[in-house]
């Protein structure tokens, strides 16, 4: 918790710290160790090699005495026999006291530390031939010296490695984490009236600039949310204005003179008309909420596309005919679909009533159903009318698009139709698109997974 209060900065610091002063710890003990271990190693093997010298020269010379003087006096060794010592190198005799031989401690110890604070090691050892007593000794004082300054060198050193490892360390995280620094600045400075406005990526390749990758990925998709929101917003207000100035307009009529009978149903009828108008708007909008909420009660069982198609084209016939236009049907191949009902036939209607509308006089229309190589549903709606740009292609099926003025609110409705069949053929697990046609018109396909009876 108390970690949690502390910036990241500074928590990185301290882990920092904490992960190094282990390292240092763990590295300075295994140092301290394998020295100390290496001098007294180097020490023993001194002790043990002079040892064996002085025992090898006495037993090759039967314990003659001339011959262990030839071994030089700077050895520290003595010899004695019954308890008396018969020979000692000079530099026994000036480094150690001459009173050991009889000290208790001396003679039961492997060790000895002189009166002047030097400290010997001793091995010990009987020449059973000779019968002599041999006592080696090796001066470790420089040796345990060395180690006792490795160990202060150690212990001082660790403090001293982690101040500059805290001041670098934070020194360190400072510059890793600029960048948030910046990201955070720029970030205040953003609101609804500046999304499209990008955080800054100093790095694109680190995981800071990944996850400001992520963040302006992010404000795109919240920009263009709020344009289509403001679009909508301006596109409603202005769909839900037109009927009410409309009914107002006829009703203010009506209102400032006298009006027979007939002119009265047709004032009536007008509004009538225009209300009709609007509660289809609000219908179609409350569909499209409810597909945003996915509240829509859809309820998915077998159906055939085909006998939906041609029940669609049935009912919409009357309005091709007005138009005089040529309205035919060709189901290739019946294959089975699980989906609503209802929004399924919606869509189709939909996508059919937009052609229906936007081909000329006389024009031709033709709804075919049939089976891809995977065994999937398609519904192909093709006509020979203006049809539609490449680039506008994915736009018709946003809320209230119109294409440069072409789909005219008289012409084309409100803009609803296609964002409605979208949203129904995807609900179904469906796709719906344009797809390139030769000469002019549009042909749109609608597809559909098959039912699970059909793919086994």
């Amino acid at each position: 918790m108390i970690l949690g209060n502390l910036s990241i900065r500074l928590r990185l610091t301290l882990w920092y710290t904490a992960v190094l002063l282990v390292i240092l710890f763990v590295i300075s003990l295994g140092s301290y160790f394998f020295m100390r271990n290496r001098l007294e190693s180097m020490a023993r093997s001194r002790l043990e090699s002079g040892y064996v010298t002085v025992e090898t020269v006495i037993r090759n010379s039967s314990g003659d005495l001339m011959d262990v003087y030839h071994l030089g006096q700077e050895s520290l060794f003595q010899l004695s026999r019954d308890g008396r010592v018969v020979y000692q190198t000079l530099t026994w005799q000036d480094r150690l006291w001459s009173g050991t031989p009889t000290d208790a401690r001396f003679v039961e110890s492997n060790s000895w530390k002189s009166p002047e604070g030097s400290l010997f090691w001793l091995k010990k050892g009987i020449e059973t031939d000779s019968g002599f007593e041999i006592i080696f000794a090796e001066d470790v004082t420089s040796t345990m010296e060395y180690i006792k300054i490795l160990a202060i060198i150690l212990m001082a050193g660790i403090p001293f490695a982690l101040i500059l490892a805290v001041l670098g360390g934070y020194f360190l995280a400072g510059r890793a984490l600029s960048p948030i620094k910046a990201v955070t600045r720029k970030a205040r400075e953003i609101n609804a009236e500046s999304l499209s406005e990008r955080l800054p990526i100093q790095n694109p390749h680190d995981e800071i600039g990944h996850l400001t990758s992520v963040f302006n990925d992010m404000l795109a998709r919240i920009d263009s949310s709020f344009t289509q929101l403001r679009r909508f917003t301006s596109d409603a207000s202005h769909e839900l204005r037109t009927p009410l100035t409309s009914i107002r307009s006829v009703g203010e009529v009506a209102l400032q003179g006298s009006m027979d009978r007939k002119s009265c149903q047709e004032a009536i009828g007008s509004m009538l008309e225009e209300t009709e108008r609007l509660t289809h708007l609000v219908d179609n909008l409350l569909t499209l909420a409810r597909g945003d909420a996915e509240k829509a009660n859809l309820t998915p069982h077998s159906v055939d596309p085909s006998v939906l198609v041609g029940e669609v084209v049935e009912e919409l016939r009357i309005l091709a005919e007005e138009k005089n236009q040529t309205l035919s049907s060709d189901f290739q191949s019946s294959v089975m679909v699980t989906a609503d009902e209802g929004t399924l036939r919606q869509a189709i209607s939909n996508v059919l009533h937009n052609a229906i509308m936007h081909t000329q006089k006389e024009g031709h229309i033709e709804v075919i159903t049939a089976k891809t190589e995977d065994g999937s549903a398609v519904i192909d709606i093709i006509d020979n009318g203006p049809g539609i740009p490449e680039s506008e292609r994915t736009k018709v099926f946003e809320r209230f698009y119109r294409i440069s003025g072409a789909r005219s609110r008289k012409e084309g409705g409100m803009g609803l139709g296609l964002a409605i069949a979208r949203w129904a053929v995807e609900a179904n697990g469906g796709a719906i698109a344009f797809l390139d046609k030769e000469g002019s018109g549009t042909y749109c396909r609608i597809t559909l997974p098959a039912d699970e009876m059909e793919r086994h």
